[in-house]
């Protein structure tokens, strides 16, 4: 008859290879998609929005494959980049040569009553492949930094209650060896880990999960972005930025500032919009990055609310600002403009200094402007405290590894 410890110890036994075969499987699915991603230009996207519903409902996972724009037929469902906006994705329902491998694609939301404002020129796009309803849900709350930190402890304590080391029965006291003065050999209390042996154990398995932890803790809060209005005779222009993001700048890290423009003219007319730059940031072509959009509203979260969004300046150097102030829209009196400005450094940057960034609004007789200063944050090198961290993590659970194998084999083999 089998007692009840043991029925435990044998339902332990089967949760225990239960959690070691779907984490085994959850690591070749994820050694099965990196190859797919790195080799293949395989991806996974989240929709957001309803508005390819009800073929892709929102809160669908897809996957994506990168293709040339000359591969697209009409009806495909395609994901198109559009610095510095989001990547929108809807379904191609017009294609026309744009010169060369260039495309331009016209494209509408299955759930839109008309087409995107203007065509998009590409020349590679990412195609839907395969989607899955409310699977995006799912995603994003794993994703979540808190979430991984629970999956990375919980799957190192699974482990380390797999692989811990069990106690065998002991004989009865009839049958063990003993010395010539009644003494159990060393040999047999080496079967046993000593409470210093498990606590190194603990200490190699349990290490990992906690330094996943600390390094996924979210980043602090940046300070809230701050409103300034500047009113002319006829013209308000509505200035909303975070100061802070946008002086101590880190390479290939946008930061957004945005410019609302209106009139209060008493007649009809048009009002100009202008930007330029200025200041050493701003002089050399691997020092600042411009880009610009416009939209009917103010932006949300980076996106235009209305749909309405439209580029007006591609990325590219501030240079281009330098020498005179670049026209970038117009409106009537009666509309209003939002003009986001996206600032951004490329990687390894070396330029120094800080640009000065002015968005100016011209009509009736008026002018008003507003100026936002940006800069690099000050820093003599790469910030090694991430890698030194983990660095430091694993060299320590290696060493306490190699101290508990050793000790180990020196009470096992012991006279």
């Amino acid at each position: 008859m089998v007692g009840p410890a043991r029925q435990r110890r044998r339902l332990l036994a089967r949760v225990g290879d239960l959690a070691l075969t779907l984490l085994a499987v959850g690591g070749t699915v994820c050694v099965v998609l990196v190859p797919l991603a790195f080799f293949f230009d395989i991806s996974l996207i989240l929709f957001k929005t309803g508005s390819m519903s009800p073929s892709i409902p929102a809160g669908s996972l897809a996957v994506v494959r990168e293709i040339p724009a000359s591969e697209v037929v009409v009806g495909d469902v395609v994901t198109v980049d559009r610095s510095p906006l989001a990547p929108i994705t809807h379904r191609v329902v017009e294609i026309a040569d744009g010169g060369g491998s260039t495309r331009l694609l016209t494209l509408r939301g299955d759930a839109n009553d008309s087409n995107d404002t203007a065509p998009y020129a590409v020349t590679h796009v990412r195609l839907v492949e395969w989607s899955a309803p409310r699977l995006g849900y799912a995603v994003r709350t794993v994703s979540n930094v808190y979430a991984m930190s629970a999956i990375t402890i919980s799957t190192a304590a699974i482990v380390t209650w797999a692989f811990w080391p069990r106690s065998e029965p002991r004989p009865p006291a009839r049958h063990r060896r003993t010395g010539p003065d009644g003494a159990t050999p060393d040999r047999e209390t080496g079967a046993h880990p000593s409470s210093t042996l498990r606590c190194l154990l603990l200490a190699v398995a349990v290490l990992p999960g906690v330094t996943a932890a600390v390094l996924a803790a979210p980043s602090p809060a940046r300070a809230d972005p701050t409103e300034e209005v500047i009113r002319s005779r006829y013209l308000t222009l509505v200035s909303i930025g975070d100061e802070a993001r946008m002086t101590t700048m880190s390479p290939e890290e946008p930061v957004p500032w945005q410019v609302g423009v209106s009139a209060h003219a008493p007649q009809p007319g048009t009002v100009t919009i202008s930007l330029s730059a200025s200041g050493p940031l701003a002089a050399r072509p691997d020092g600042l990055q411009v880009t610009a959009a416009v939209c009917p509203q103010r932006w949300v979260k980076g996106g235009c609310p209305t749909g309405q969004e439209k580029q007006v300046l591609a990325d590219g150097p501030a240079t281009r600002l330098t020498t005179a102030p670049v026209t970038i829209d117009s409106m009537r009196a009666d509309q209003q403009r939002w003009v986001l400005v996206t600032a951004s450094l490329l990687a390894g940057a070396t330029a120094a200094g800080s640009a000065d960034l002015v968005v100016t609004a011209t009509g009736f007789g008026d002018r008003a402007s507003a100026g936002g200063t940006v800069g690099p944050l000050p820093r003599t090198g790469p910030d090694l405290r991430t890698p030194s961290a983990v660095g430091a993590g694993a060299l320590l659970a290696g060493l306490l590894l190699v101290l508990a194998v050793r000790r180990r084999r020196i009470r096992v083999g012991r006279p």
